[in-house]
Protein backbone atom coordinates (compact mmCIF):
# COMPACT_ATOMS: atom_id res chain seq x y z
CA UNK A 1 0.00 0.00 0.00
CA UNK A 2 1.32 3.85 -0.82
CA UNK A 3 1.39 6.32 1.59
CA UNK A 4 -0.89 8.19 -0.29
CA UNK A 5 -3.68 5.67 0.18
CA UNK A 6 -3.62 5.02 4.16
CA UNK A 7 -6.16 7.75 5.11
CA UNK A 8 -9.63 8.44 3.59
CA UNK A 9 -11.23 12.01 3.83
CA UNK A 10 -14.61 12.51 4.85
CA UNK A 11 -17.80 14.35 2.45
CA UNK A 12 -16.47 18.01 2.41
CA UNK A 13 -12.81 17.13 4.05
CA UNK A 14 -9.39 17.00 2.48
CA UNK A 15 -5.99 16.26 4.66
CA UNK A 16 -8.03 16.10 7.68
CA UNK A 17 -5.56 12.97 9.43
CA UNK A 18 -3.96 15.26 11.78
CA UNK A 19 -7.55 15.76 13.33
CA UNK A 20 -6.94 11.57 14.48
CA UNK A 21 -3.71 11.13 14.93
CA UNK A 22 -4.22 11.33 18.83
CA UNK A 23 -6.80 8.84 18.58
CA UNK A 24 -4.55 6.04 16.59
CA UNK A 25 -1.21 5.64 14.50
CA UNK A 26 -2.26 6.45 11.09
CA UNK A 27 1.75 6.07 9.40
CA UNK A 28 1.84 1.95 10.27
CA UNK A 29 2.27 1.15 6.31
CA UNK A 30 -0.30 -1.97 7.17
CA UNK A 31 -3.16 0.27 8.63
CA UNK A 32 -5.92 2.20 6.43
CA UNK A 33 -7.82 4.60 8.20
CA UNK A 34 -11.15 6.94 7.42
CA UNK A 35 -13.49 9.59 8.23
CA UNK A 36 -17.15 9.53 7.48
CA UNK A 37 -17.43 9.27 4.01
CA UNK A 38 -13.44 8.06 4.06
CA UNK A 39 -14.36 5.40 6.36
CA UNK A 40 -16.61 3.88 3.86
CA UNK A 41 -13.85 4.20 1.38
CA UNK A 42 -11.18 2.39 3.80
CA UNK A 43 -13.07 -0.09 4.08
CA UNK A 44 -13.79 -1.21 0.84
CA UNK A 45 -10.00 -0.86 -0.08
CA UNK A 46 -9.62 -3.37 2.77
CA UNK A 47 -11.83 -5.36 1.41
CA UNK A 48 -10.15 -5.55 -1.80
CA UNK A 49 -7.21 -6.58 -0.90
CA UNK A 50 -6.14 -9.38 -1.67
CA UNK A 51 -4.17 -12.28 0.38
CA UNK A 52 -0.59 -11.36 -0.32
CA UNK A 53 -1.40 -7.69 0.60
CA UNK A 54 -1.00 -7.21 4.00
CA UNK A 55 -3.42 -5.04 6.59
CA UNK A 56 -3.17 -5.25 10.73
CA UNK A 57 -5.83 -2.52 11.26
CA UNK A 58 -8.65 -0.62 10.24
CA UNK A 59 -9.73 2.84 11.63
CA UNK A 60 -12.90 4.07 11.16
CA UNK A 61 -13.29 7.64 12.45
CA UNK A 62 -17.22 8.73 12.70
CA UNK A 63 -18.22 6.29 10.15
CA UNK A 64 -21.01 7.28 7.53
CA UNK A 65 -23.22 4.58 8.94
CA UNK A 66 -27.45 6.14 7.39
CA UNK A 67 -28.90 2.61 7.09
CA UNK A 68 -30.57 3.35 10.50
CA UNK A 69 -32.44 6.48 8.75
CA UNK A 70 -35.76 6.41 6.61
CA UNK A 71 -36.45 6.74 3.00
CA UNK A 72 -38.14 10.08 3.66
CA UNK A 73 -34.94 11.43 5.47
CA UNK A 74 -32.23 10.10 2.77
CA UNK A 75 -34.33 11.62 -0.09
CA UNK A 76 -34.67 14.93 1.97
CA UNK A 77 -30.81 14.91 2.00
CA UNK A 78 -30.19 14.73 -1.63
CA UNK A 79 -33.36 17.19 -2.08
CA UNK A 80 -31.83 19.68 0.00
CA UNK A 81 -28.31 19.21 -1.64
CA UNK A 82 -29.35 19.78 -5.10
CA UNK A 83 -31.69 22.63 -3.88
CA UNK A 84 -28.60 24.70 -2.77
CA UNK A 85 -25.59 22.69 -2.16
CA UNK A 86 -23.68 25.80 -0.37
CA UNK A 87 -26.24 25.95 2.30
CA UNK A 88 -25.89 22.50 2.70
CA UNK A 89 -22.60 22.14 2.82
CA UNK A 90 -22.41 24.95 5.45
CA UNK A 91 -25.46 23.34 7.61
CA UNK A 92 -22.99 20.20 7.04
CA UNK A 93 -19.82 21.66 8.48
CA UNK A 94 -21.32 23.34 11.33
CA UNK A 95 -23.19 20.01 12.63
CA UNK A 96 -19.77 18.57 12.62
CA UNK A 97 -18.67 21.24 14.84
CA UNK A 98 -17.10 23.71 12.45
CA UNK A 99 -14.14 22.19 11.61
CA UNK A 100 -11.06 24.12 10.67
CA UNK A 101 -11.33 25.62 7.09
CA UNK A 102 -8.36 24.34 5.80
CA UNK A 103 -9.51 20.53 5.80
CA UNK A 104 -12.52 22.14 3.80
CA UNK A 105 -13.39 20.98 0.19
CA UNK A 106 -16.27 21.19 -1.91
CA UNK A 107 -18.45 17.63 -1.94
CA UNK A 108 -20.53 16.57 -4.70
CA UNK A 109 -23.70 14.88 -5.06
CA UNK A 110 -21.94 11.41 -5.88
CA UNK A 111 -20.00 11.28 -2.96
CA UNK A 112 -23.54 12.02 -1.10
CA UNK A 113 -25.25 9.75 -2.63
CA UNK A 114 -22.51 6.95 -1.93
CA UNK A 115 -22.10 7.66 1.62
CA UNK A 116 -26.04 7.79 2.59
CA UNK A 117 -27.20 4.61 0.59
CA UNK A 118 -23.82 2.71 1.68
CA UNK A 119 -25.05 -0.13 3.38
CA UNK A 120 -22.85 -1.81 5.87
CA UNK A 121 -22.51 -5.70 5.96
CA UNK A 122 -21.82 -7.75 9.13
CA UNK A 123 -20.43 -10.82 6.64
CA UNK A 124 -18.14 -8.21 5.27
CA UNK A 125 -16.74 -6.89 8.58
CA UNK A 126 -16.70 -10.73 9.54
CA UNK A 127 -14.03 -11.38 6.41
CA UNK A 128 -12.06 -8.73 7.63
CA UNK A 129 -11.70 -10.39 10.86
CA UNK A 130 -10.93 -13.36 9.71
CA UNK A 131 -7.87 -12.30 7.80
CA UNK A 132 -6.95 -11.18 11.60
CA UNK A 133 -7.51 -7.24 10.57
CA UNK A 134 -8.48 -5.56 13.96
CA UNK A 135 -11.16 -3.23 13.32
CA UNK A 136 -11.65 0.07 15.74
CA UNK A 137 -14.26 2.68 15.17
CA UNK A 138 -14.25 5.92 17.01
CA UNK A 139 -17.38 7.88 18.18
CA UNK A 140 -18.20 11.00 19.23
CA UNK A 141 -21.11 11.10 21.67
CA UNK A 142 -22.10 14.44 20.77
CA UNK A 143 -22.06 13.40 17.12
CA UNK A 144 -24.78 15.08 15.06
CA UNK A 145 -24.00 13.68 11.71
CA UNK A 146 -24.62 9.60 12.55
CA UNK A 147 -26.37 8.30 15.23
CA UNK A 148 -23.81 7.06 18.05
CA UNK A 149 -25.55 4.68 19.86
CA UNK A 150 -26.95 2.85 16.58
CA UNK A 151 -23.32 2.87 15.37
CA UNK A 152 -22.27 1.56 18.29
CA UNK A 153 -24.49 -1.06 18.89
CA UNK A 154 -23.80 -2.25 15.04
CA UNK A 155 -19.94 -2.37 14.74
CA UNK A 156 -19.70 -3.40 18.66
CA UNK A 157 -19.63 -7.07 18.20
CA UNK A 158 -17.34 -7.23 15.58
CA UNK A 159 -14.62 -4.02 16.48
CA UNK A 160 -13.16 -2.69 18.98
CA UNK A 161 -15.30 0.71 19.53
CA UNK A 162 -14.16 3.86 21.63
CA UNK A 163 -17.27 5.90 22.24
CA UNK A 164 -15.85 9.42 23.38
CA UNK A 165 -18.83 11.07 25.01
CA UNK A 166 -17.92 14.83 24.78
CA UNK A 167 -16.89 14.83 21.49
CA UNK A 168 -18.66 15.58 17.93
CA UNK A 169 -18.72 14.12 14.71
CA UNK A 170 -14.97 15.30 13.87
CA UNK A 171 -13.91 13.89 17.55
CA UNK A 172 -13.79 17.20 18.75
CA UNK A 173 -14.89 19.73 20.99
CA UNK A 174 -18.11 21.60 19.90
CA UNK A 175 -16.35 25.61 19.20
CA UNK A 176 -18.49 28.05 20.82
Amino acid sequence: MKKSNLFFSGFCFQAEEEIFTNFANLSHPYTLSGFSYGAIQAFQKALLLTNHQRLQTLNLFSPAFFQDKSPAFLKSQILGFKKNPESYIQNFLKLCGNPNRKFFKYGTLSELEDLLFFKWREKDLQELLNKGVQINVFLGGKDQIISPENVYKFFSPLSTVYLYKDLNHCLSLDHL
